[in-house]
């Protein structure tokens, strides 16, 4: 959660600050005030509660999408070492996230890196739109005016803008030795070991079925062993993927394909079908190697070597810059921002006058009864 946190909410800012609304009775925040210096550079309070409203309604929105619900999420306790909250993680990592996009800025004339003066017109008209959508009662209570609007969004700009600079030196040279993968088909049969006593019948059980998938594969010109595998038990379907057969990867926490099936496919041909079953943690394996050298996942696998590569670059390149750098935290000011439960932040629909892709943000504080609170 706490990656989702430092990665998730910038670009979303951004892209949504041009068209966004908010409306609510949070409790007003003096947005004038300064809660941090980075090299001598002042940062406002109310752009980093922008920066955190936007981020707590979208983290809200995504437990919406896959859970169901956002409630109780930002009283979770997040470090069991401090007692620190979800709520309060999040509100350290936005005002480092700020302060680090500071300090990308702060270096981009090291990279020839400039918002041109039509992003600067973008951005300028981004910002009118959004506090023209918006009530003079909500921009209070958020403490932004125009200009912390506009220095979110050009924040967000040299953000993107830096990383290609960054990370130009990183080596993007991947031999196919390095990134070499083999790919697999398999069908697993297991047994479910319900109870001590059943466990022996039943591991019985999926050797026999496994066998029987066997005997059909193997009678079977160009084998559909998914669907053979159904045939026989319709809970079970063939796996196709691939691992490392890199000569420089290290050992792989990855169990997806069990060791003893890369040890049986080591002896096959492509296309070809283990002739025996490769039983692995009480399940049983009918095995075909598809590829000694799968050419299509190893360049895949280049990309995310040259990502990783690229990636430890900017990530060593910006945490020196931040440890160089000269950062004072107004603390007292900083905390009169709060993520809680009470003080809800969430995207919704625009007007029906606005365009299908407008969008608003509604901020509802919301009163807990003795019941709940219980």
């Amino acid at each position: 959660m706490k990656n989702y946190f430092k990665k998730a909410a910038v670009c979303a800012a951004a892209a949504t600050l041009a068209v966004g609304s908010m409306t609510g009775c949070s409790k007003n925040v003096d947005g004038s005030k300064t809660v941090s210096t980075v090299n001598d550079e002042e940062i406002k309070l109310g752009t980093v509660n922008l920066m955190l409203r936007y981020q707590q309604a979208q983290t809200a929105q995504m437990y919406e999408m896959y859970f169901g619900g956002s409630k109780g999420i930002w009283s979770q306790v997040a470090d069991e070492e401090s007692g620190e909250t979800y709520g309060e993680q999040t509100l350290a990592d936005v005002m480092e996230q700020v302060e680090d996009m500071v300090i990308l800025r702060q270096h981009a004339a090291d990279y020839d890196v400039a918002v041109s003066d039509e992003e600067k017109d973008k951005i300028e008209k981004a910002a009118e739109t959004f506090i023209e959508a918006n009530e003079e009662e909500t921009l209070t209570y958020l403490g932004v005016d125009q200009s912390m609007v506009e220095e979110v969004l050009e924040l967000s700009y040299y953000k993107e803008k830096m990383h290609d600079p960054i990370t130009a030196d990183a080596d993007t040279n991947v031999s196919d030795d390095e990134a070499a993968q083999t790919g697999v088909t398999f069908v697993k049969v297991e047994d479910s070991e319900e109870t001590q006593e059943d466990s022996e019948e039943e591991k019985a059980d999926a050797k026999t079925r496994a066998q029987q998938i066997l005997d059909e594969v193997m009678a079977t010109a160009d084998a559909d062993m998914d669907a053979i595998a159904k045939g026989v038990d319709e809970d079970l379907s063939a796996t196709t993927t691939h691992f490392t057969t890199a000569s420089t990867a290290e050992e792989e926490n990855d169990t997806a394909v069990p060791q003893e099936v890369r040890d049986t496919v080591k002896d096959l041909t492509d296309g070809e079908v283990a002739s025996k079953l490769v039983e692995s943690d009480g399940a049983y394996y009918v095995v075909r190697l598809d590829a000694a050298f799968d050419k299509d996942a190893t360049e895949d696998e280049k990309q995310i070597i040259i990502n990783d590569r690229q990636q430890e670059l900017y990530d060593e390149t910006t945490q020196k810059w931040r440890e160089d750098s000269k950062i004072d935290q107004n603390k007292k000011v900083l905390k009169t921002l709060k993520v809680t439960d009470n003080d809800k932040y969430s995207f919704k629909q625009a007007e029906e006058e606005e365009t299908e892709d407008d969008a608003s943000v509604t901020t509802e504080e919301e009163t807990v009864s003795d019941e709940s609170a219980e």
